[in-house]
């Protein structure tokens, strides 16, 4: 109920930014018999965890806000349970309940909860991977039913593999430790289960395309690995920068969480407790996989980094940093009636600053989505119209809004020759700060487009509909009316 609580408080709707806008429009197509594979060249237009639960939530409750939003927040709620779970089996009902605890509270968690990504998916997928794991080690004895865990642990796995290729360093946290345990057999078990589903993938792009390998070869091409070079940041450490709150961003997604882990892990070493192990191996080997992984080998160029990406380890993270909270005490031979007193502080205050956390994530987002709200407002009233913008993500974001209407006809304006800008007739044209005068993350662009030089000074032709302006000030946006022409 708590976790329920605080999801609804921050609701932003279920798609905010340029990527779940993207997974949007996927989505439908698949839900209206409009998806069209040979065309898919990105990464969105492959996670088909993501894209089929969005789209089956669209053909039962239409375009919108709750729809998108439905999985992603029903997948947070069982986490909660999920991770408690673990940390019973692992340790105690203590440390299950903290743990839990932290989650309801994790900002990254309750900010994926509302939105339609990779990472609204993966937390799950990722802790009941592990809860089958151990559970299936418990029923040692029991031969089938051993097997069908470990199986479904391995496919639990795929499906997020399906959401994002990343999530595949799970599978490898668990291959190292059932080597290490010499338990070859639950390996081949949990490698089985891996296979079948991406099999499955595999036959259909076959059928399809001719090409087994489909997914892989398109996003393995050097356009998009440079892309995501462009567009991200892959310095090395960039992840203990942002974990341990070196930067505002991360310290509003993490708290103190990442503080915490690291406090676990060292107890855990001193007290030499080897019940921590696994969890420690499923949070240690994805953590340096996003660290030092490769999106091309070739090109020589590291993978994508991002604040969601870490939500793989978003289990781990949580039982570890609450078996730290509570052995932390013990350590320090505090007086048993100060404890729980202790142990409440704690929680209030780490609570607190996730929440604040929280806030600020949820009030960015609010920002961000706002001009495309207003643009797609302004068009509801304004049917069958040309619109020319000059980003991709502006059509992405007004057919979500418009329902995917058809009627409007988008136009990239970039496409436009500039001599033909003149002549434009009877269409709206859409003028956005980012993407203008900004990248993709808010990164100053030079102004020397000829897109910047006519939103800096239009043409007296143009007469504007509406003015927003937005916070940062490159969400503030321009309407224009290029009036009909008489020629």
């Amino acid at each position: 109920m708590l976790a329920l609580l605080v999801r609804v408080i921050f609701f932003s709707g279920g798609i905010c930014g340029g990527d779940a806008f993207a997974y949007a429009r996927h989505a439908y197509d698949i839900a209206s018999g409009k998806y069209e594979l040979n065309a898919i060249h990105g990464f969105y237009g492959f996670r088909y965890f993501v894209l089929l639960t969005t789209a089956l939530s669209f053909a039962g409750f239409g375009v919108n806000d709750i729809a998108a939003s439905f999985f992603p927040f029903i997948f947070s709620l069982l986490n909660v349970l999920v991770v408690y779970f673990i940390a019973e089996r692992t340790f105690n009902r203590t440390i299950a309940l903290i743990s839990s605890i932290l989650l309801i509270f994790y900002p990254l968690d309750i900010i994926q909860a509302n939105v339609v990504s990779p990472d609204s998916f993966i937390p799950l997928l990722s802790s009941l991977s592990i809860l089958l794991y151990i559970i299936a080690e418990k029923k040692s004895s029991f031969v089938f039913p051993r097997n069908f865990l470990l199986s479904l642990s391995g496919a639990l796995i795929a499906f997020a593999y399906m959401s994002r290729v990343t999530s595949i360093f799970l599978f490898f946290s668990l291959t190292i430790f059932q080597i290490y345990r010499k338990k070859y057999k639950y390996l081949l078990c949990s490698t089985l289960g891996l296979f079948i589903p991406l099999a499955v993938e595999a036959l259909y792009f076959y059928i399809f395309t001719g090409d087994p390998f489909f997914e892989f070869h398109r996003i393995t091409e050097p356009s998009i690995a440079y892309t995501v070079k462009n567009d991200y940041d892959l310095s090395l450490l960039y992840y203990p920068k942002i974990m341990f709150g070196y930067d505002l961003t991360g310290l509003a997604y993490f708290g103190l969480t990442w503080w915490l882990v690291v406090g676990g892990l060292i107890l855990a070493w001193i007290k030499r407790d080897i019940k921590i192990l696994f969890i420690a191996i499923c949070l240690i080997i994805p953590f340096f996989g996003f660290e030092f992984g490769f999106q091309s080998l070739k090109e020589g160029i590291l993978i994508s980094k991002n604040y969601p990406y870490l939500s793989l380890i978003t289990g781990p993270a949580m039982i570890i940093g609450a078996y730290f909270i509570y052995h932390i005490q013990a350590y320090l031979r505090i007086d048993i009636k100060l404890e729980q007193r202790i142990l409440l502080f704690t929680l209030v205050l780490l609570a607190s600053m996730n929440v604040y956390g929280t806030y600020r994530l949820y009030a960015n987002l609010r920002d961000d989505v706002k001009p495309y709200k207003i643009v797609a407002d302004f068009l509801k009233k304004r049917p069958n119209s040309t619109v020319y913008t000059h980003h991709f993500r502006w059509p992405l974001s007004l057919c979500y809004f418009l329902e995917y209407d058809p009627s409007y006809n988008f136009i990239d304006l970039n496409h436009i020759d500039k001599a033909n800008v003149k002549k434009l007739s009877d269409a709206y044209v859409i003028l956005n700060r980012r993407y203008i005068e900004a990248d993709v993350i808010g990164r100053t662009l030079p102004l020397d487009s000829f897109v910047a030089r006519y939103a800096k000074r239009p043409p007296q032709s143009w007469g504007k509909c509406l003015s927003y302006s937005g916070n940062p000030s490159y969400n503030s946006v321009d309407i224009y009316y290029v009036p009909k022409s008489t020629n």
